[in-house]
């Protein structure tokens, strides 16, 4: 192998630096998804270092996280959105971006696969069951990290008084203090939550609340835990019987050992 994480990081940076350009709105996004992905890449740093898979595991599992969001370069360069039901699906495109950039051309063929399917498969609502070894775990470090960032990137928009940036919150409506019922009854049954049925910033909220019952790591929900945004997603939602017994639950569950 004739590739390091510190060279794929500078061709990472090289590769980005591109789609810089355009209104200041514009650069700024672009910026909060590198900001976003090199979080994403301490968190997966974090998680390989509690999990100690062998160091070439890890070195693709770092990878992987390095490169999940590449599509999304591509994909605001030419759509101004990050919403992949508006465009294209940021996952397949990454994949075949990493692949037609040849970012990965110094890793050997089964790690160069591995990577290439963890990034294909991050954003799937459901992993394909049966996935070989290395590649369900790549994967699963991969969702588990880009979700505990994404909480973080969220909350900071979400706040009172925050900038307004309807591109981040992928076009949710802010108005109102409804919240989708279809969302409430996900989460009840422990599932994760379904972007079809969000409409408004509340309903984004949830969708976010649901992603407890999508860890795959018990350290991931302990972070989680630990963190509290879980708590502060729900103090920024209505106060009402329905998601006050919803909140009870979840937290139930995110604390459970």
């Amino acid at each position: 192998m004739n590739a390091s994480l510190d060279r794929l990081i500078k061709d990472f940076h090289l590769f980005v630096a591109q789609f810089r350009r355009g209104s200041d709105e514009d650069v700024a996004n672009i910026d909060l998804k590198v900001e976003h992905t090199l979080e994403v890449l301490n968190e997966a740093r974090g998680l390989t270092s509690v999990l100690r898979p062998d160091p070439g595991l890890a070195f693709q599992a770092q990878t992987a996280a390095l490169f999940h969001d590449l599509g999304r370069f591509p994909q605001y360069d030419r759509y101004k959105t990050f919403r992949d039901a508006l465009s294209v699906n940021h996952a397949k495109l990454g994949a075949r971006t990493l692949a037609k950039e040849r970012l990965l051309a110094g890793l050997p063929g089964p790690w160069r696969r591995t990577v290439l399917g963890a990034v294909f498969l991050h954003n799937v609502r459901h992993l394909p069951a049966h996935l070989p070894p290395a590649l369900d775990f790549c994967t699963r470090v991969v969702r588990d990290s880009d979700k505990l960032d994404i909480y973080r990137v969220m909350l900071a928009h979400f706040e009172p008084g925050a900038r307004p940036n309807n591109v981040v919150v992928m076009g949710a409506r802010p108005d109102g203090q409804g919240y989708a019922p279809a969302l409430v009854d996900q989460i009840r049954a422990r599932r994760i939550g379904s972007y079809a049925d969000m409409v408004n910033v509340n309903d984004f909220k949830l969708v976010l609340i649901s992603w407890v019952y999508d860890l795959s790591f018990e350290h991931s929900r302990q972070v989680l835990a630990d963190r509290g945004q879980v708590e502060r997603l729900f103090e920024l939602l209505p106060q009402d019987e329905v998601l006050g017994e919803l909140r009870a639950q979840v937290l139930e569950d995110l604390h459970r050992p």
